[in-house]
C-alpha cells in the first residue's frame, strides 16, 4: 500500500517507520508539504492547532482516505516536524 504521512514526529515519524518495516511504500512529509497524489491512504499527525497551515501545503488530497491522528496537547509548541 502506498502511505504518505504529514507529520514526522513521534506519531508521525514512529508509524512510517512501522509501516515500512510491513512492507508499505511510504512518504513522510513536513513542514514543506508536498504533493500525495500517489498515496492511497494519508495520515495527519500533526498537532492539531497546526492542521490548516500543514494542509494548505500539501496538494493532491481530494477523494484520499485520511487518517487523523492530531491531538489537543496544551503547552506544546504548534509547529508540526
Amino acid at each position: 500500500m502506498r502511505i504518505t504521512t504529514i507529520g514526522r514526529g513521534t506519531i508521525g515519524g514512529g508509524l512510517a517507520r512501522l509501516w515500512q518495516q510491513a512492507g508499505h511504500e511510504v512518504t513522510s512529509l513536513g513542514r514543506d508539504g508536498g504533493d500525495v497524489a500517489d498515496a492511497e491512504v494519508v495520515l495527519v499527525a500533526v498537532p492539531s492547532g497546526s492542521i490548516s497551515e500543514a494542509l494548505a501545503k500539501v496538494t493532491g488530497l481530494n477523494g484520499k482516505i485520511a487518517i487523523d491522528a492530531a491531538n489537543a496537547f496544551g503547552g506544546r509548541d504548534q509547529r508540526y516536524e
